[in-house]
């Protein structure tokens, strides 16, 4: 007899901590789907976000500042054209090819409008930015 009291109190507790369980995943669910996804930038507030960063990293003048916009603006609506050219497949080889060929005119541009000192620390600015995310160049060239 006590063995069935037993058996039968250990399957209620199990029961009941597997149904909290479910409870509290339920919900973090439902405050996971309450957040609000973020809306995709304009090229505009791209130009504006790249500009600002630049100008705070490394004290870009004015006219600098208002040229490093003006460049990233450019480069950030042909990115969108292409982007709905291709469409939302990310491995066509030709969307690749110009979006590569667009950032290398872009950067190549924009190392003309900086001064040798700022082109330097932007390359190692970039450089942190492409190890931080995991991508280093033996990676982007043998992806090439």
């Amino acid at each position: 007899m006590h063995k069935i009291l037993i058996l039968l109190a250990t399957f209620s507790l199990s029961v009941g901590m597997a149904s909290a369980q479910s409870v509290v995943k339920k919900a973090k669910l439902k405050t996971e789907a309450a957040k609000p996804k973020h809306a995709p930038k304009t090229p505009e507030q791209q130009a504006d976000h790249f500009a600002q960063r630049l100008t705070q990293k490394l004290a870009l003048s004015t006219d600098q500042s208002q040229r490093v916009r003006q460049l990233s603006l450019v480069y950030h609506q042909e990115e969108q054209a292409l982007k709905a050219k291709y469409g939302p497949e990310r491995k066509n080889p030709a969307k690749h090819q110009e979006l590569k060929a667009a950032r290398a005119r872009f950067e190549t541009q924009l190392t003309q409008v900086l001064s040798a000192d700022q082109a330097t620390k932007y390359a190692q600015l970039r450089e942190e930015k492409m190890q931080k995310h995991g991508k280093s160049k033996e990676k982007l060239k043998a992806k090439s």
